[in-house]
């Protein structure tokens, strides 16, 4: 007898930090080829795409952002960068930069679904405003290109945590 179960779904980082799913032979290929949705955690950028946070200096000492590489005080100028990009489309919409994030992720795919965390009823209700925002084909390259062009330094995580990435994943059979 053979165990299995069915897949329906995978839980994976994905925002326009961390895009890495999306090369080719990697997972946003596989899961389609499957039929699998994706449920992107952290679309937000850990929250740095909603502009709220403008330095390193502005995380405090206790947040685990503070200690991921990505998001180091080296990087913010180029975090910045993304974020104006993002208000700028935004104000065409009439929308914020973690709306037009959000809009910018869910026109990745009806497969793709964005799961922002969010700590207030208002926050929410911001994030829920992103499914009426329609990007354009050439909004969608603008960010594509302010995407390529913020190519952070660093790691998705701090580096102690990197052991445990995908530290579950058996290795592909010799079949």
């Amino acid at each position: 007898m053979v165990d299995y179960a069915l897949l329906t779904l995978c839980i994976q980082q994905y925002s326009p930090f961390v895009l890495d799913i999306e090369q080719k032979g990697h997972l946003l290929e596989t899961a389609r080829e499957l039929g699998v949705a994706v449920v992107a955690y952290s679309p937000l950028g850990r929250g740095l795409l909603t502009g709220q946070i403008t330095t390193n200096a502005d995380i405090p000492d206790y947040d685990m952002r503070k200690r991921i590489p990505k998001y180091s005080e080296a990087n913010f100028p180029k975090i910045i960068t993304l974020v104006n990009k993002l208000r700028e489309i935004g104000g065409k919409h009439n929308a914020t930069s973690g709306q037009i994030t959000l809009a910018f992720m869910l026109a990745q795919g009806g497969d793709i679904i964005p799961i922002p965390g969010t700590k207030k009823i208002k926050y929410a209700e911001e994030n829920i405003g992103a499914l009426r925002i329609e990007l354009t084909p050439e909004e969608i390259k603008e960010i594509r290109q302010a995407i390529a062009e913020t190519e952070l330094a660093g790691s998705q995580y701090p580096e102690a945590y990197m052991v445990w990435l995908y530290g579950n994943t058996p290795e592909p059979s010799a079949a």
